[in-house]
């Protein structure tokens, strides 16, 4: 009896390996099919000097040669309702470039934005990375169809309905993706940041919580390094055009499709949410010449498309360029990533930084507001090194944000904090990427603190010389980060103890249930670090 039971479970294991093997074969097939070049190349229409984004800001940037007019966009209605004006007033050319974008009330109402824009003449580029198209295919393909409307998908799955399939064969290129977000509007002023496009990052719809984010809106000489870059982009070979993906979109069913979201948009909550963009308060807060706006040289910093097929290295990655870029810091470092796992080679830099006297100040998601557990544990184990270091270490609290929102001030928005009530369905969680050197230099962009961000994904951001934001976000981090995040530290037996005022000092880690420490400890015990 044990015999054919043996006898049985070996044949059906062997027809298991079979089936894989074939299913791999299958899937290798149609991952060659993906369309190849050339496809036809464009580049970034500029609006002329009488254009209303010129005539906006002229005065402003008169006389001012190297610098740039530079605008935070923390708040994130107001983040949403700037890429609205900004859309609204293009007269020649609008030039999206995004990591996801989600189909839901915010992604609709870009979309919407855009659909009006290309209607009265303005000639439309969007180009999405195909990781962060779910469920957007035929929205695309429709939007695509449009006269001035063009779409492309970065580095597509082959296979549209099964995506995860696709790793099977080609895991090596599908690993990759653009992270990069920025959108330019007739050449003339561009917003560019952490956020991608969604209920998400903007507002408080989403059931997921919101992403704490920050964004910039600039207008100056830095447009041109901005364009070339989302040319580079939107030309390079892994952006292939929508329709050779999606195929066409016939006119019943794009106007099928146009009115699902219009019935989505009528809904109650997304009239009001709408209602919130429209607002006095939230309208030409860019164009108008009362905007607070600061001056200053701006550098643009990215990784080449080429990155995907793992052609860059060394200097040529866009972490060494932040490095050369922000310089060496003397005095202070302010870190602010979502996603930090510095690996034994990022321990040792930060390491050399405090070595030197500069103050190193690092927040991170804790693991309650993460949403990637598995990026949690690359990042557990390294803290005991960094807290050696004299680094200090601190952990975003999923339910930071619990006073109301008349209470809040300028610092705390700052870094996008939309103060409101929490529940146990409804998590904030850190998103913002910045990078703040001694009170002087300041970068905003994409770029995690993790392997994944500086070897496999290319990324985007820009580093601007305005002591102005970067002492701005400093004292904001002292002010406001203290009571919102768990600060670590070490006992003198080396134990790991969380502290935050008001919840008093904790022995384990705080959000983290038994059966995840687990997980968490296996985790950190595999070898993956490398693709966190």
């Amino acid at each position: 009896m044990k015999l054919e039971l043996l006898h049985i479970l070996g044949f059906a294991l062997l027809a298991g390996l079979i089936a894989l093997a074939g299913l791999t074969l299958i899937v290798a097939r149609l991952s060659h099919r993906r369309p190849k070049g050339p496809f036809p190349e464009s580049k970034m229409q500029v609006a002329p000097e009488t254009g209303r984004f010129a005539t906006a800001l002229q005065d402003r940037l008169a006389g001012l040669e190297t610098k740039n007019a530079v605008q935070l966009l923390a708040d994130p209605l107001d983040a949403l309702a700037a890429r609205l004006e900004l859309i609204e007033a293009a007269e020649v050319s609008l030039d999206l470039q995004y990591y996801i974008w989600q189909n839901d009330t915010a992604g609709a109402i870009m979309l919407g934005a855009l659909r009006r824009a290309a209607g009265r003449g303005v000639h439309v580029r969007l180009l999405i990375d195909d990781n962060g198209t779910a469920g957007m295919d035929r929205t695309l393909a429709a939007l695509d169809e449009l006269p001035n409307v063009e779409v492309r998908l970065f580095n597509p799955f082959p296979i549209r309905t099964a995506r995860v399939l696709g790793y099977l064969s080609d895991f090596r290129r599908l690993n990759r993706r653009m992270h990069n977000k920025a959108m330019i509007a007739d050449g003339r002023m561009a917003i560019l940041g952490g956020r991608n496009i969604g209920d998400d990052y903007f507002n408080s719809l989403s059931e997921s919580g919101l992403y704490m984010d920050l964004d910039v809106a600039v207008a100056g000489p830095v447009l041109a390094q901005i364009g070339k870059q989302f040319d580079l982009y939107w030309n390079a070979p892994p952006a292939i055009p929508a329709e050779k993906m999606l195929g066409g979109c016939k006119a019943a069913e794009a106007e099928d499709i146009i009115k699902n979201e219009e019935v989505r948009l009528s809904e109650p909550e997304a009239k009001r949410y709408a209602a919130d963009l429209r607002h006095p308060d939230r309208l030409s807060r860019l164009l108008s010449g009362k905007a607070p706006v600061i001056f200053a040289e701006a550098q643009l910093i990215y990784d080449h498309p080429s990155k995907i097929h793992g052609l860059l290295q060394g200097r040529k990655l866009l972490w060494q360029y932040l490095v050369r870029a922000l310089g060496q810091p003397l005095q202070e470092l302010v870190l602010i990533t979502p996603y930090l796992v510095p690996t034994r080679t990022g321990v040792r830099y930060l390491k050399r930084i405090a070595k030197s006297g500069a103050k190193i100040k690092v927040l991170t998601n804790s693991y309650a507001a993460t949403d990637v557990a598995l990026v949690h544990s690359g990042y557990a184990h390294r803290r005991k090194g960094l807290l050696r270091a004299g680094i200090e270490l601190y952990e975003y609290a999923a339910d930071a944000e619990d006073r109301r929102p008349n209470e809040r001030n300028r610092r705390e928005r700052l870094l996008g904090s939309d103060i409101r009530g929490t529940s146990p369905f409804s998590r904030n969680k850190l998103h913002a990427k910045v990078f703040a050197v001694d009170r002087a230099r300041v970068f905003i962009g994409s770029f995690n603190f993790d392997p994944r961000s500086m070897r496999l994904n290319t990324e985007l951001g820009i580093v601007i010389a305005a002591p102005e934001i970067a002492s701005e976000i400093s004292e904001t981090f002292k002010e406001f980060i203290p009571t919102r995040a768990w600060r670590l530290r070490l006992t003198r037996a080396q134990q790991l103890r969380w502290s935050r005022p008001g919840h008093g000092v904790r022995k384990r880690e705080p959000g983290v249930p038994f059966s995840h420490r687990i997980f968490l400890w296996v985790a950190q015990r595999l070898p993956i670090e490398w693709m966190l």
